[in-house]
């Protein structure tokens, strides 16, 4: 399934890089790119937040992890969100070179014109050559 929500490819990326959607997390989330590091992996996921890439954010989800949750339950969290900006805090491992990495965070979104944050540790590994999210810490 492809993103719900359409952006302008040429448009700041919503992952705060500032480089353009095109050239940032729009590859991943389409899968014409893999994410090298656990930050580029975090970073897309929150992109595909905004553009409601449910199958992208299902598919860097550690399969084990899933149990608690369904497609349909993050297509209704995602569109319920006005996203309104990423922050990374630290990073720990999560290099090209490296099999698990650490990415700290703050989400600033909207629910209802409440402003709210969601800080978060999180925890990534990386499988044949590809970073997954596994849960925060």
């Amino acid at each position: 399934m492809p993103p719900t929500k359409a952006l302008n490819p040429l448009s700041p990326c919503p992952c705060g890089s500032q480089q353009a959607l095109a050239t940032c997390c729009l590859p991943y989330i389409t899968r014409q790119r893999q994410p090298a590091t656990a930050e580029a992996l975090m970073r897309s996921r929150y992109s595909a937040h905004v553009l409601a890439a449910i199958d992208y954010l299902w598919d860097t989800w550690d399969s084990a992890q899933r149990s608690g949750s369904s497609p349909a339950d993050i297509l209704a969290w995602a569109t319920s969100c006005e996203w309104r900006g990423l922050e990374i805090l630290s990073t720990q491992a999560g290099t090209a070179d490296d099999s698990e990495g650490i990415v700290t965070f703050i989400a600033h979104y909207q629910q209802q014109g409440i402003p709210h944050q969601h800080h978060e540790i999180s925890r990534f590994k990386k499988l044949n050559k590809q970073w997954f999210y596994v849960s925060h810490c």
